[in-house]
């Protein structure tokens, strides 16, 4: 199943009373649970086991596309701007230089801004803007130039 796809389901749950919701199909398995404030905080595509919540995707299905998986280094709450008045650092489609800044993470009151590993194309944005994320949790999927 594409991120595509599950971006579609994910917006036809939101606004609806509906809290879980699993779908399998010849392309693999998707199961999502909403969380306490009625936004979805995990997302399982396929039946990979690695991670610790977010979107986890199948690692043979990034190799087939040449992505690259962007994680958090830390527990905290994922910020996509410097500021609540300030634009986005990226949104889908940026294209990225290694070093560049993709999003701040707030741990313990300290901002801690994340950076691209490498040059590509930001192909999505896994989580939403104030999110809490935990280690290893796929921010973002970078396609490398």
């Amino acid at each position: 199943m594409d991120l595509k796809e599950v971006k579609k389901i994910l917006k036809l749950l939101q606004g609806t009373d509906i809290v879980e919701f699993e779908l399998e199909g010849k392309n693999g398995r998707v199961r999502i649970k909403k969380g306490r404030q009625n936004t979805v905080q995990r997302v399982d595509v396929t039946e990979s086991k690695t991670g610790h919540g977010g979107i986890f995707i199948e690692k043979e299905e990034l190799k087939s596309k040449n992505l690259t998986t962007i994680t958090s280094p830390m527990v905290g709450t994922f910020y996509r701007s410097p500021s609540p008045d300030a634009p986005p650092f990226v949104e889908e489609g940026s294209i990225v230089r290694k070093d560049q800044p993709l999003c701040i993470i707030e741990a313990m009151k300290i901002m801690n801004e994340i950076e691209s590993e490498n040059d590509g194309k930001i192909v999505s944005i896994l989580v939403e803007n104030g999110q809490s994320v935990e280690y290893g949790e796929a921010l973002f999927l970078l396609e490398p130039k």
